[in-house]
Formats: structure tokens, C-alpha cells, sequence
């Protein structure tokens, strides 16, 4: 299923995901929408504009529906549109995924600005002007922390020169803290404040996210429980995320909700640590339990989608989440029979999105990001016997015969929170080492990571 695809299907906004209602792109009103809109996302490091859904209700916008969609968002057209306006031009895709039997578009706007976009011309109607000469847009959040497009302001600009640059990759101190181990990191830590008054010693962060991982399994069984609910046999990778050092006050509210609805990239169509108030499925939604949201999400008859899923978000910086292995339960064609086989690829990119979001959750919570550190503790189980396998990905060869001995792998990594993106493979290799070990001493070329987490983060898998 295409990632266009996957936005209509299951709709939301985020700072990388804007929607929009039916428009005249022909209009000087829809013109500056989408003009204003495609620029915003440019400066947020790439997205998507998606047509023809309420912003508020995520619902599909029955009114004003153009008779032929094809034509009226024609790729020429509106690729002639943001190039009016740019002041860098950039090239952008459009694609018509269907819902029903209603096509909607659906405006990619890729990353990879060096210098921030600006408008370069004025666009006016009837006196006034939709967009101003030299303004910069960009994707912000409103005091309820909603995603929004609008001029930027002296608190966007942060963001907009860290993605610069990520870009260019000049920033000496990025840099070196990208190299550096998260091994590195905790010793420095523990060096700098790992005794707490008194000498009495405190848990290091990766003991804390080792034992979050405990505590979200309690969890999950509590909630199981509850539901009365009976899985199918499969494996499960877990993440616990400890954010630590500068972070904010938040309580257990839609506001902190909506925060990280809104920070979360959202690069696949099925995110880690995703928002689901917007299920259809009641008992899917999240609810507030001990000072925290969390929720159980078990989906099995969606096909290639089907998911099992507990998620838990804690305002203290905590946040956990735990997933049946897909190898497990897919219903692709190409899918192995439950219990035997894990595709390395689908480890890679599932990893590096968790350590992406997280570091992104861990920068929204923050008062200083150059102070803020996320730990984050990873854990496979029910592993004996299993193959490492490319079938969700058939195109990157692995020889067979790799099979695991060991039931369970646990590992850890610590990321800076204001790490550039662009350097991720680093941790996600250090974090899946462990794992792939267990596959008969198996060793992943950095130079895989580092194409699969670019694909992720580009948007390209």
C-alpha cells in the first residue's frame, strides 16, 4: 500500500501532514492555500497536503468536489503553482488514491532545503495580499498544540535552521555528537551527575527504560486481561523511551495528546506511537490510566495491516510501546508462515522509526534540547528457531540458514535530542547489533542502515 494511500485511509494532521478541504486551484484564494501550505511543509523538512478531508473532523469534505479531480490538480499545474511562488524551486509529486470511488489528492513536498524558501512574489486579490514577497511559512503549532501553516515567527525559527543544517550537515557539534556511542553517552552521564545526596547511587536512564519495558508488559497483560482478549501465537519487538534533562511540565490532557500527535513525523502509514482517538473501533482509543494515556489496538483482519499494537505515553517523559512481529501476522501473499522467519529490513525501518519519533517527542518536551538526552530500551521476544529472512523486501538478498537459538534480545541506545536526522543509522545499527547477532553471528553493512533509515526519513520506502 502506497503512503498516499495510507493518508487517506486513515487521515490525520500533523506538522508534516496538512489537510485541506475541497479547493479552487485555480482561485487566487485556493492558489495562496496551497502556494502557502506547499512552502510550510518545504521548511518543515517534507510532507504531505492531502485534499478533500475536514481538518477537524478528519472526515472526507462532501462539498465543492471538483468533477474531474484529475484534472483540476494536475501535477503541470500545480507544480507551475508552487513554482510562481518559490524562492527556491523544488519539485513536487501529486497522486490520486481513491476512497471509495472518490480520487483525492495528494501534494508531496519533499525535504532537502540548505536555505530557508521564501515567497518571492505578492499575490493579491481584491486589495489584499494572500501571500507576501519574502515571507517564510512554515508549520507551527497553536497554543493548543494543533498543527497549523502560518508566517513564521521568532519561535519557529529554530526548527527551521536545525533542518538546514541536517541538510548540510555543517553543524561541527551535531556532528560529533552523532558519532558518538550511546555507550559514550551514559558514561558521561553517570560521570557528570550518577550519585544522587548523600552518595546514595540512582538508576542510570538505561536502567530506568530496561525497567519501563517490565512495566509496560504488566500493562498489556492487565489490559489483555480486561478485554478478554485471545491473540494468535507471534513474536513482539518493544520500545521503552526515557526522556531525561530538561523537560517541560505536562499532565495526562488532550493538550499533551495533541503535542504529540502533532510532532510525530509520521512516516509510515502506520506510525509508532500513534494517535488513534480518531478510531472508528471505540475500545482503540486511548484513555488516561495512572497519570497516563495509553491504549490497546488489535486489528486482524485488515490483511497486510493487521496489527496488534499497546501503546503507553506518560507525561514524565515515559513512553512505551509493544507490536506483534509482522512476520507474524501479515496477510500478504509473500508473508512466512507465523513463528519462523524475520525480515531484517522491516527490523531496520521499524527501529529507526521508534528512535526517530522518539527523539522528535523527546525535542517537543524540552526546554533546552542541547541538554536533553532519550533512552531508549529494546526488546524481541519468542526469536528460537526463527530465520532471518528479505521476504517483505525480496529485492535485498540474504543468504539463508541464519536461524536463531536465543528466545529473547534486549539492547539499549541513548540519542542526543537535538541529534541531526540525518545521522541516525548510527544508533539504529547500534540498537539492532544485538539482535541480529542471534542469527548466526550476522553482521548488517552500515551502509544498509544508512540507505534504510534515509528511505524512512525521505519518505521513499
Amino acid at each position: 500500500m502506497s503512503r498516499a494511500q495510507e493518508l487517506i485511509d486513515l487521515p490525520s494532521e500533523s506538522l508534516s501532514v496538512e489537510l485541506k478541504q475541497w479547493i479552487d486551484p485555480d482561485s487566487p484564494e485556493g492558489i495562496a492555500k496551497i502556494a502557502r501550505s506547499a512552502l510550510a511543509l518545504r521548511n518543515f523538512g517534507g510532507g504531505y497536503l492531502v485534499i478533500g478531508f475536514m481538518d477537524d473532523t478528519l472526515a472526507p469534505d462532501t462539498t465543492n468536489v471538483p468533477l474531474d479531480v484529475h484534472g483540476a490538480f494536475h501535477l503541470d499545474k500545480i507544480q507551475g503553482l508552487v513554482s510562481r511562488y518559490a524562492s527556491e524551486p523544488f519539485e513536487i509529486t501529486v497522486s490520486f488514491p481513491t476512497r471509495g470511488e472518490q480520487a483525492y489528492p495528494v501534494i508531496e513536498i519533499p525535504p532537502g532545503i540548505k536555505t530557508p524558501v521564501a515567497a518571492k512574489a505578492d499575490l493579491i486579490h481584491n486589495g489584499q495580499k494572500l501571500i507576501t514577497a519574502d515571507d517564510v511559512y512554515v508549520r507551527t503549532l497553536r497554543s493548543n498544540n494543533t498543527p497549523s501553516t502560518s508566517k513564521a515567527g521568532w519561535k519557529d525559527w529554530p526548527k527551521v535552521v536545525e533542518v538546514c543544517f541536517d541538510n548540510r550537515e555543517a553543524d561541527i557539534g551535531r556532528f560529533l555528537r552523532r558519532h558518538l556511542s550511546g555507550g559514550n553517552l551514559t558514561v558521561l552521564q553517570e560521570l557528570l551527575g550518577g550519585l544522587a545526596q548523600g552518595g546514595e547511587p540512582v538508576p542510570t536512564t538505561e536502567e530506568l527504560a530496561r525497567a519501563l519495558l517490565q512495566e509496560g508488559e504488566s500493562r498489556f497483560l492487565t489490559a489483555l486481561s480486561q478485554r478478554k482478549i485471545e491473540l494468535p501465537s507471534h513474536g513482539t519487538w518493544e520500545v521503552a523511551l526515557v526522556i531525561s534533562g530538561a523537560i517541560g511540565q505536562f499532565a495526562a490532557n488532550r493538550d499533551f495528546l495533541n503535542l504529540l500527535d502533532s510532532t510525530n513525523p509520521d512516516y509510515t502509514g502506520w506510525p509508532v506511537w500513534l494517535d488513534s482517538r480518531g478510531f472508528t473501533d471505540t475500545q482503540s482509543r486511548p484513555y488516561v490510566l495512572d497519570g497516563g494515556w495509553e491504549a490497546l489496538i488489535v486489528s486482524l483482519d485488515s490483511g497486510w495491516s493487521n496489527h496488534i499494537d499497546f501503546e503507553r505515553f506518560d507525561p514524565k517523559g515515559h513512553f512505551y510501546l509493544r507490536r506483534a512481529l509482522q512476520d507474524d501476522i501479515s496477510g500478504s501473499e509473500r508473508a512466512p508462515a507465523p513463528m519462523v522467519a524475520m525480515d531484517f529490513a522491516l527490523q531496520v525501518i521499524r527501529v529507526a522509526e521508534a528512535l526517530a519519533v522518539g527523539t522528535a517527542f523527546a525535542k517537543a518536551m524540552s526546554t533546552d534540547p542541547e541538554k536533553t538526552v532519550a533512552t531508549f530500551a529494546l526488546r524481541w521476544t519468542r526469536l528460537r528457531n526463527r530465520e532471518l529472512h528479505s521476504w517483505a523486501n525480496p529485492e535485498r538478498y540474504i543468504s539463508p540458514g541464519r536461524r536463531a537459538h536465543q528466545d529473547t534480545v534486549e539492547s539499549t541506545v541513548t540519542i542526543p535530542s537535538d541529534v541531526a536526522i540525518s545521522g541516525l543509522d548510527v544508533f539504529v545499527a547500534k540498537a539492532l547489533g544485538p539482535l541480529f547477532e542471534v542469527f548466526d553471528g550476522f553482521v548488517l553493512g552500515q551502509a544498509v542502515y544508512e540507505d534504510l533509515t534515509k528511505r524512512l526519513i525521505e519518505r521513499k520506502l
